[in-house]
């Protein structure tokens, strides 16, 4: 390995906590008397979840064309209470998250859009309480992973380098977007195998 990284960049979902879309679609289903298969379709499917990742609508917009695209009355406190019920913390690999802070500046970047940033705090709460000010949210880029501009206007932003900033992420073309952007990088598949990686660059106290 080369040096400490002085930046440790985490992705959410599936990496700090296991995400469980089909139970979000089941609620949200529960909720709206919609098919499962038609709300994913429709959100999902087409598009429109990912533009609002993309940074193209505020958190009122994208609430208000979500129920006009399913045709259903829905409040955003459901929609928040269908993303927590798909969220199962992962506390190996939140305690590492932890322990990297201790060594390096810690940050979060996920693939999200503004309804959720606005309200992390109580969907995830590990979030706000380990990473702070520095969890950040791709719609607040104007893009997404994999693209890696998502990756050069973040590190603009913390004003560290790439080639000193170690990216973790499940996604392989994540991975690659952030390769692109010079980061170092570890594709994420198991607590165990990112301990001996954090371990490898000294990153664990």
């Amino acid at each position: 390995m080369s040096k400490r990284p002085t930046t440790v960049v985490f992705d959410m979902d599936d990496v700090l906590c296991r995400y469980h879309f089909h139970k979000r679609l089941a609620c949200l289903s529960e909720m709206t008397g919609v098919a499962p298969e038609i709300i994913n379709e429709v959100i999902w499917e087409r598009g429109f979840d990912e533009d609002a990742d993309g940074g193209r609508y505020t958190a009122e917009e994208y609430h208000r064309l979500f129920c006009k695209k399913l045709g259903v009355s829905l409040s955003k406190q459901q929609w928040l209470e269908a993303r927590t019920i798909s969220i199962e913390p992962d506390k190996q690999v939140l305690i590492m998250a932890q322990q990297v802070k201790e060594r390096a500046t810690l940050v979060l970047l996920t693939n999200n859009g503004p309804l959720l940033k606005e309200s992390i705090g109580d969907v995830f709460p590990e979030i706000v309480e380990i990473f702070g000010k520095r969890a950040y949210f791709s719609c607040q880029f104007g893009t997404a992973k994999p693209d890696p501009r998502v990756f050069v206007r973040l590190l603009e932003q913390l004003q560290v380098r790439p080639q000193e900033t170690l990216f973790i992420d499940d996604t392989e073309a994540y991975i690659t977007g952030a390769t692109k952007a010079g980061l170092l990088n570890h594709h994420f598949r198991t607590a165990s195998e990112l301990r001996l990686v954090l371990d490898a660059y000294s990153l664990l106290t």
